[in-house]
């Protein structure tokens, strides 16, 4: 089925020129297509999960929940202008080495995004990150990035 976005949209002065039964068919396929499409499309591929090594040497998949759980500080990567400008995307994996203490000591580049760039910002802000102390000795995290655009 090929969905034409080029329906009217349900609001308004629309509303009174056509069916409500209309409009709940159209929003119908709407909910079955964005349904459909949450499905078929992976938001980060299975192999991309956190794990940490924690101090004790067992090894686990972490929720990004738990993982802000043990960090004190843990800045966000800011989208570094030159990529915005270039619009670079890509999707990296990065570890990161932590100390008794919970500082980060090393960022290794697992995977990169696909320009040094990114992968710059990236570790740039996890060498920042702190933890609490002996918690994790490695935790290797993926990053996505994507220029968002407001039209």
């Amino acid at each position: 089925m090929i969905f034409d976005w080029r329906l009217p949209i349900c609001n308004g002065e629309v509303l009174r020129m056509i069916s409500r039964s209309y409009c709940r068919g159209i929003a119908k396929r709407l909910v079955l297509i964005i349904g459909l499409l949450a499905l078929t499309t992976p938001v980060a591929p299975a192999a991309d999960k956190t794990t940490a090594v924690w101090i004790d040497g067992h090894r686990s998949t972490v929720s990004d929940e738990e993982l802000l759980r043990h960090a004190i500080v843990s800045p966000a990567a800011s989208y570094p202008a030159e990529a915005q400008k270039r619009n670079l995307t890509g999707s990296g994996l990065y570890e990161l080495q932590i100390d008794k203490s919970g500082k980060t000591t090393q960022v290794r580049v697992v995977r990169s995004a696909g320009n040094s760039v990114l992968d710059q910002a990236a570790r740039s802000a996890f060498l920042q990150w702190r933890f609490k102390p002996a918690s994790f000795s490695r935790v290797t995290i993926p990053v996505s990035w994507a220029v968002n655009r407001v039209r």
